[in-house]
């Protein structure tokens, strides 16, 4: 029956019709709501399961920390002032792995494949851009990560999961002068590489040149003294943009300066350090003179090596007086920790 008051047989109230007097419209409305609950049922029960995907940008804290869950990654924090080439380092490894192998490694995915063609855009023709550029990370952004799934060209089942680490430059220059905001740099401590930036064209102008030095030496030190860096740490010094450095006028003054710069840092802050080692690279040289990447092949080869950790067997103090115990003292104490 409809509300218009005709039944189904196209009788009216008025007539003779057994379903006149049998169903109200309130009943009505209680077929309606039971036809409507089992549709719902129907495509609640037809509907397919949804699989959730990865957004791939950038990675928080807290998505590591859900990466970890998964397998094991290793950490390498790049640390630099405000247009250092923080950006530019990590977009060309993305860019170099695009074009195949590279460092003996071949690129084997990303959970961040969206965040690093947005970085790099701004260095393609497709940009529209004159001269190629990075996009720059803001301080409001935090602390992310971009991660790159790399597995060697010899042995394919040999696979490093590499996080790199993005953060403005500004709050590591904030960290020089401030400890309390040294002890909130959590991705210093996690590294398994610290990789210090040296702005090379900072280096290459006389009136800035002690200036970018002197930010490394504070910054190194306040890592030391605020506890971000530990006796075991693997420090790397990069000086960048090493292309703008190879016409500088007087350039066998600037080399002196340079190495007098390394001696003194290898002499003050070496032994407190797991390793402090020196590099150059060319990230992305625009007028051709340097390869891409030059430099970085060696640095991401470091990063990829494995690093092992010498296990010392502790003698046993405890009596062994059965067959199965003495399985204690047969198995390499390494492998029960």
């Amino acid at each position: 029956m409809s509300k218009t008051g005709v039944c189904v047989e196209g009788h009216t109230p008025s007539e003779s019709c057994p379903f006149f007097g049998q169903a109200t419209d309130d009943t009505l409305d209680d077929f309606e709501d039971e036809d409507n609950a089992e549709s719902s049922d129907a495509q609640q029960s037809v509907e397919p399961t949804r699989i959730p995907l990865h957004s791939g940008e950038a990675l928080t804290p807290a998505e590591i920390d859900q990466f970890l869950l998964w397998k094991p990654a290793r950490f390498v924090t790049i640390v630099g002032e405000f247009d250092s080439g923080k950006t530019t380092l990590i977009c060309c490894l993305y860019d170099r792995f695009l074009r195949g192998s590279f460092a003996g490694h071949l690129f084997a995915g990303s959970r961040t494949l969206v965040g690093l063609e947005k970085k790099s855009h701004h260095s393609r023709i497709d940009s529209g851009r004159v001269a190629p550029d990075t996009l720059r990370t803001s301080l409001s952004d935090g602390l992310t990560y971009f991660h790159f799934s790399l597995v060697s060209s010899e042995d394919l089942q040999a696979r490093v999961e590499l996080m790199l680490s993005d953060r403005a430059g500004e709050q590591y220059q904030k960290a020089r002068n401030n400890s309390d905001i040294v002890s909130q740099l959590i991705e210093v401590k996690k590294a398994q590489h610290v990789v210090l930036l040296m702005d090379g064209s900072r280096i290459a102008d006389p009136i800035h040149r002690s200036g970018a030095m002197q930010s490394v030496r504070q910054t190194l030190r306040a890592f030391l003294d605020g506890g971000a860096l530990l006796d075991a740490s693997r420090v790397q010094v990069v000086t960048t943009k090493v292309d703008l450095l190879a016409a500088v006028p007087g350039k066998q003054v600037l080399d002196t300066q340079l190495e007098q710069f390394r001696t003194g840092l290898q002499n003050d802050f070496g032994g407190r350090l797991g390793e402090l080692s020196f590099w150059e690279i060319a990230a992305r040289d625009p007028h051709g003179g340097f390869s891409p990447a030059h430099g970085v092949e060696q640095l991401l080869a470091s990063w990829c090596a494995s690093i092992t950790t010498a296990v010392t067997r502790v003698p046993l103090r405890i009596p062994l007086s059965t067959e199965f115990d003495r399985l204690l003292s047969r198995t390499p104490m390494g492998d029960l920790i």
